[in-house]
């Protein structure tokens, strides 16, 4: 049986393709916009772009995505795919080794920051070693808020304190600095609220609520992988162990499923989970190697929606199985409800 011919105007006739084919190539090729186009052929922009899909529909253009050669692209997809971010980049180090893939870690973040970050942002910058390797890379005028998102500790590889690093990304992108001067966390709840409630840290605290992007490092909970880890006391960090700790976002905790968990919350002073979880964009850096548990547990903790990694360390985090059900993992009893009587 002979094969009708396509209807002139329907969506796979000649005509519809031949028209799709040159709105293609004035839109891909020449450059132009839906709306110079439209006017071009005397049809409406919503025309334009149906036929710029019918010309994707029946082959008409192909679309190739070619990374750079220092990008990883199908392990970045993968990563996205997998944890449910905006984002993933997992870029390809220059230098072998820990420091190498900091510092490339930490340059990639520089420069992404330099192409999405707007004068309108209120941009909340964490302390630790892989921040100090960023503060040196970001050069363009961003003319955002630059906000310290924790207080700091001492550490022999980190020169730089808190306030230092915010003020120095702050001078050197034309923007403005929101800083204070107080400890990451305290011995107690008490001693976190005093602080909390002085002059000069409320007000820095109170800028959390208006974070549209936050950068963070990630720590996985164990002796030189977290900041928060290596301040605290033998018996805080047993305690926090066993309480199930496996990644550090500033200070905060979670368990291995993503799960936060409260118990150095209402000591550290700085962001909270919720601040953060209701920032647009957290762009978290993870790199080192054996870290890995720590970075899949913040990611599923959907605190993070941008991350920057690099190739050893993702294929780590590929690597890992998933965690059994919260269910099968024996949580603590809770005491039972009298049944209410019909």
């Amino acid at each position: 049986m002979a094969r009708t011919p396509a209807r002139a105007g329907a969506p796979g006739s000649v005509s519809t393709l031949a028209l799709a084919a040159t709105v293609a190539r004035r839109f891909h090729v020449e450059g132009m916009t839906k709306v110079e186009i439209a006017r071009q052929l005397g049809v409406s922009r919503f025309k334009v772009a149906r036929l710029l899909s019918t010309a994707v529909d029946h082959g008409l253009v192909r679309i190739e995505i070619h990374p750079p050669a220092s990008l990883d692209g199908e392990m970045s997809e993968e990563l996205r795919a997998r944890f449910g971010l905006r984002s993933a980049f997992v870029v390809v180090p220059e230098e072998d080794g820990v420091d190498g893939g900091r510092r490339a870690v930490a340059r990639f973040t520089a420069g992404l920051l330099e192409e999405v970050v707007t004068p309108e942002d209120v941009v909340g910058l964490a302390w630790g070693r892989t921040i100090s390797v960023l503060s040196a890379g970001v050069r363009a005028p961003l003319h955002c808020r630059c906000v310290q998102l924790s207080g700091a500790l001492p550490r022999p590889d980190v020169r730089e304190s808190a306030v230092d690093v915010v003020h120095r990304i702050a001078e050197a992108t034309g923007s403005s600095a929101v800083t204070f001067y107080a400890p990451l966390a305290v011995p107690d709840a008490a001693t976190a609220e005093g602080l909390r409630s002085q002059s000069g840290i409320a007000e820095a605290l109170a800028e959390h609520d208006s974070l549209t992007r936050a950068v963070v490092s990630i720590g996985y909970w164990a002796a030189g992988e977290s900041t928060a880890y290596d301040s605290l006391s033998p018996a805080d960090r047993d305690a926090l162990t066993a309480a199930g700790a496996c990644a550090e976002l500033t200070g905060l905790l979670f368990g291995v499923d993503g799960t936060a968990l409260p118990d150095l919350a209402d000591r550290v002073v700085g962001v909270t989970v919720e601040q953060l979880r209701r920032t647009p964009d957290v762009i978290a850096m993870a790199s080192g190697l054996g870290r890995a548990l720590g970075t899949a547990a913040a990611l599923r903790s959907g605190v993070v929606s941008t991350l920057v990694t690099h190739t050893t360390h993702a294929r780590q985090v590929l690597d890992l199985p998933e965690p059994a059900p919260r269910a099968a993992r024996r949580p603590a009893a809770r005491p039972s409800r009298p049944r209410r009587s019909p």
